[in-house]
């Protein structure tokens, strides 16, 4: 079951504490527990881990000239992060909660056309730290599915 899923994702931010800020209530909406900041070599890292799915978020420190570079979604590298949740519902909550912690919302929440055969994809499309793009998505035909093959709880 575990294979090929995603163990953990890590994003270098240029302010940590400003990203826990911003990340750390949206992370906890989203089943995690948020850690606490930990000295990394030359940087600091904050381990977030999600223990109903065994997912972790990381966000590192920027170092050096690095710190300076700010994120672009159409560069080489990442584009955006995703995250399941449970119902349209918490698409709308999660929506609330980035307005509410100063957040830029860029679409949504919404139905989009993302998914075929019946599965539906409502979603809401923001930025966090450093302008990376995040998006919350409830896919109830996903849900029904995986539910079907016994492996949702």
């Amino acid at each position: 079951m575990l294979r090929g899923s995603i163990n953990h994702v890590a994003l270098t931010v240029s302010d940590l504490d400003a990203a826990m800020a911003f990340m750390g209530p949206l992370l906890e909406q989203l089943g995690f527990t948020t850690g606490a900041i930990l000295p990394a070599g030359e940087s600091r890292v904050a381990v977030n881990l999600n223990h109903g799915n065994g997912t972790a978020l990381n966000l590192w420190q920027a170092k050096g000239a690095g710190a300076h570079h700010a994120f672009q979604v159409y560069e080489p590298g990442l584009h955006h992060l995703a995250f399941n949740v449970a119902s349209h519902e918490e698409v709308d909550e999660i929506h609330a909660l980035v307005l509410e912690l100063g957040g830029q919302v860029l679409d949504g929440p919404a139905e989009f056309p993302y998914a075929d055969d019946g599965l539906g994809y409502y979603a809401v499309y923001f930025l966090g730290p450093d302008g990376i793009k995040i998006e919350c998505v409830h896919m109830p035909g996903l849900e029904r599915m995986f539910a079907e093959k016994g492996l949702l709880s």
